[in-house]
């Protein structure tokens, strides 16, 4: 009896070290993903994800022939020790020629010890975009180094929870829209009570002979100094095409028949 217990005692001895035996960890194995990773921050602090950028020269010094983009794309897992290539292809139904509008680097590469880089695109500078906004649209191709799962996120980078109809971002696509004209611009409207329609034209003698920079009205008219300045800019401007029009020189829009006038602060 005595020797049966010492032998079951050594069996449950045995069952129990077997069952403490150390399990090694499982990792998570995915495959890689690339993606476009383009943000921009707004006046009021939140980050947005965007899948298309304007660019215009129109800012830039005359003597300025080109422009270096640099488009922003991310993966997924964690950095490697080596270069890894990716593929881009360029969309169907360009408007910019590739080699005269645009030139794109002959590899695209996500370098060593990184999990984000960037592709640097050259932008020309040619008379077409005078008058003509050019584009073309980048898309992220499968490759053995990366897979292409991830379409879409989230626009604003602070709410990931919910995603509605229109608030989302493409991140295997990135358009890019070229021009060299001034544009209204998504804040005009803040400062038409001050300048009125916007025209070409208009902005280019404001800065002429009131001093106004070309991107004045790029931001969102917001605070007490900036409203000043466009009540100076437009105010000054307001008193030189009364001026000439009093002498008898009225100042036109570039069709040669409208006036120009400035906002309606002016017209009271």
């Amino acid at each position: 009896m005595k020797r049966s217990c010492n032998i079951l005692l050594l069996t449950v001895c045995v069952l129990l070290a077997a069952s403490c035996k150390k399990e090694s960890l499982m990792t998570y194995h995915a495959a890689d993903n690339i993606y476009f990773n383009y943000s921009y921050q707004t006046n009021s602090g939140p980050l947005f994800y965007a899948d298309s950028l304007n660019v215009t020269f129109a800012f830039s010094p005359d003597k300025q022939t080109d422009s270096i983009l640099r488009i922003p794309v991310a993966v997924t897992g964690t950095a490697k020790g080596t270069d890894r290539n990716f593929d881009v292809a360029v969309d169907a139904g360009a408007t910019a020629t590739a080699g005269t509008d645009y030139i794109l680097p002959a590899t695209f590469v996500m370098h060593a010890g990184r999990i984000t880089d960037t592709i640097p695109v050259t932008l020309k500078r040619t008379a077409t975009l005078k008058t003509s906004v050019l584009s073309f649209t980048l898309r992220l191709r499968e490759n053995d180094q990366f897979k292409t799962q991830i379409e879409y996120r989230s626009r604003n980078a602070n709410d990931l929870s919910y995603v509605a109809a229109g608030d989302t971002s493409h991140t295997l696509t990135f358009k890019v829209l070229v021009s060299d004209q001034l544009q209204a611009g998504p804040y005009w409207s803040n400062y038409s009570y001050y300048f009125g329609d916007f025209s070409e034209k208009k902005v280019r003698l404001m800065n002429q002979v009131a001093g106004m920079p070309l991107d004045f009205w790029s931001v969102e008219l917001s605070t007490t100094q900036q409203r000043a300045n466009a009540l100076y800019y437009g105010g000054f401007t307001y008193r030189y095409l009364t001026d000439h029009a009093a002498a008898g020189n009225t100042i036109f829009e570039a069709d040669g028949q409208t006036p120009m006038t400035m906002g309606s602060y002016f017209q009271q």
